[in-house]
């Protein structure tokens, strides 16, 4: 026969769970809730995918460094993220902007440089890349604190 003691620690314990299970993550994070490398690798995949092509292949990907940002007057908290990523393309991408005499409409010319997220050198047209190709990315993400959450470039919640 079980004790009181015991099972009024058994109660607690299933009270506890299924509480923590009703509830969002971030209220029980209390210590390093920031985002992390493997989010930031989580919206560069997202992006490379829609911004290029669905089957890449992500051979390596480092982040070189990270910080919170001071978003005073803003109100609310940034993280940012910058790294290295080498990505193969199988299938190319943006065949439909094979250079054949100039760069066709929405399509850019550039085959030097490429992002996914740095907006003030980002190119938005379309950029040809050759089946197979492997191109390095030294590119930077950040997140947004919107509530209790991070929301990525990609437009996700992390």
């Amino acid at each position: 026969m079980k004790s009181y003691t015991t099972i009024v620690h058994i109660m607690a314990l299933s009270l506890f769970g299924a509480l923590a299970g009703a509830a969002p993550a971030k209220a029980f994070c209390l210590v390093n809730c920031e985002p992390k490398p493997e989010h930031a690798k989580q919206v560069f995949e997202n992006l490379i995918k829609k911004k290029f092509d669905k089957d890449v292949v992500i051979e390596d990907f480092k982040v070189t460094r990270f910080w919170p940002l001071d978003v005073e007057g803003a109100g609310h908290a940034g993280y940012e993220f910058y790294y290295t990523a080498k990505v193969r393309f199988p299938k190319g991408a943006n065949l439909e902007c094979k250079p054949e005499g100039g760069a066709k409409p929405g399509c850019s010319d550039n085959t030097s440089y490429y992002s996914t997220t740095i907006q003030n050198q980002m190119i938005k047209d379309k950029q040809y890349i050759e089946p197979g190709r492997v191109i390095d990315f030294s590119d930077e993400t950040r997140f947004d604190e919107e509530g209790s959450k991070w929301k990525g470039q990609d437009g996700n919640f992390y």
